[in-house]
């Protein structure tokens, strides 16, 4: 009896002092992840010629001065801002329509085809066809040159892991009898995908909806390949092109002394640091309210089907 009190205080000491090297851990990988933030904030906040000297996580001179050139721009950044929110929500949805629809034939046990579906959609996230192939064939087929579509169809309306995360939430979390059970009474597939799979998928869906919105809130390639009309930048590729347009400025010969004499006026390093922040804060305050979710359909989507 002495002998399993004895183990006991030992599996509880063992699993003590699991829990807080754990804790140590996890405080110390939040640290990480919170310094670099508010290194920002204090970047930011400095001005130019304290910036020079280097960065400190305390502004050596407070300035607003990127806040005030950034607000000067207010109307074009605030049609940016629309355009993402549009891109972001149009693109998230059409990403879990296609995601989850094309997850749902792979759990089925009674399609045969779905290891061949299986193995082309992991063939995919091998192998690509490059930057140039889907350039031409994007451009020259589809026309998507100077459209709002360049930013939502290459690349990035479909992802073979959120496929793979999806069919294995279905498979270990909804019972095959379930839809057994719903074909008996006569419940087409489309029905079954529509009442039954999607319904009980919410943390899976909430998991890939945000690993979506932020491919599409933080895509600023596509706008670099295929956007060339400044009416159609979103936030990201406009705060992209104002710090080039602000860097060239400062640097090219061809420019005239009094354009590099404005440049140098012009806040760089902290302007790049509020573009930032501004860029963060949405997908900071989404954040909290899906977290329970996210987390949820991370660790049951990830189980092996």
């Amino acid at each position: 009896m002495a002998k399993k009190n004895d183990n006991k205080i030992k599996l509880m000491k063992g699993e003590r002092g699991f829990h807080y090297s754990a804790l140590v851990i996890m405080i110390a990988l939040m640290i990480f992840c919170v310094v670099p933030f508010f290194l920002m904030m204090s970047v930011s906040f400095s001005s130019e010629a304290a910036l020079v000297k280097g960065y400190r996580f305390w502004p050596q001179e407070f300035s607003f001065a990127a806040y005030v050139f950034l607000w000067v721009k207010r109307a074009t950044i605030l049609r940016a801002y629309g355009l993402t929110i549009l891109v972001t929500v149009c693109g998230t949805v059409g990403s879990l329509v296609i995601t989850s629809m094309f997850a749902y034939p792979l759990s089925r046990k009674d399609f045969k085809p779905r290891n061949v579906f299986a193995f082309i959609l992991f063939f995919t996230m091998l192998f690509n066809g490059g930057m140039t192939a889907s350039y031409i064939i994007w451009t020259r087929l589809f026309h998507i040159k100077d459209t709002v579509a360049a930013y939502i169809l290459p690349g990035a309306l479909m992802s073979g892991m959120n496929v793979l995360l999806v069919r294995n939430y279905y498979n270990a979390n909804i019972p095959y009898s379930i839809v057994e059970a719903a074909r008996i009474d006569g419940a087409s597939d489309w029905k079954i995908y529509a009442n039954i799979m999607v319904p009980l998928s919410k943390p899976v869906m909430t998991t890939i909806g945000l690993f979506s919105a932020l491919g599409y809130w933080n895509n600023w390639s596509s706008g670099l390949y295929y956007i060339s009309n400044p009416k159609l930048y979103t936030i990201q590729v406009y705060l992209k092109k104002l710090m080039d347009s602000i860097q060239f400025l400062k640097t090219t010969d061809l420019a005239s002394e009094a354009a590099k004499l404005a440049a140098s006026k012009l806040p760089s390093e902290s302007a790049r640091m509020a573009i930032a922040i501004i860029a963060l804060v949405p997908i900071l305050c989404v954040y909290p309210f899906i977290q329970k979710e996210l987390i949820k359909g991370l660790v049951v989507g990830g189980v092996k089907g």
